[in-house]
């Protein structure tokens, strides 16, 4: 397991293994590279499956907090579904993801500035939150 390789690596290959898994993780919340990755059959080699599998300890928070783009932790949850990881072969549907990912990304800046413009509005949308 995770551990057992661990507690072999000295803190030098820990400290590599970390930053190189940690790259490779965040690599994952392009869309383009995915169907790369998807249209050249690494989806289809179990070894690869098993590797995204073991990934999925960056969800803790305390590997969390160490990655720049979030969204990747949720394409990686993705992966874990084969019919995603089929749906990716095809280029559109990068495409959709990637628009997703503009939107949201538009909207949580927009947000973010009118709540730091207007803190009241912080109140106001906490205070729907409760209502429901």
């Amino acid at each position: 397991t995770a551990e057992i390789i661990f507690s072999t690596e000295t803190a030098e290959e820990q400290k590599k293994r970390f930053e190189a898994e940690c790259e490779f993780v965040q690599a994952l919340a392009n869309p383009h590279y995915l169907t790369f990755l998807a249209q050249r059959g690494y989806f289809k080699e179990e070894s690869f499956v098993n590797y995204l599998k073991y990934l999925l300890y960056w969800q803790r928070p305390e590997y969390a907090r160490a990655l720049k783009y979030p969204q990747c932790l949720h394409l990686l949850e993705a992966l874990q579904s084969s019919d995603f990881r089929e749906a990716l072969a095809t280029a559109h549907n990068a495409k959709f993801i990637e628009d997703q990912q503009i939107l949201q990304w538009q909207y949580y800046l927009r947000k973010r500035q009118r709540l730091h413009e207007n803190p009241s509005a912080a109140e106001e949308v906490e205070g729907k939150g409760e209502e429901k």
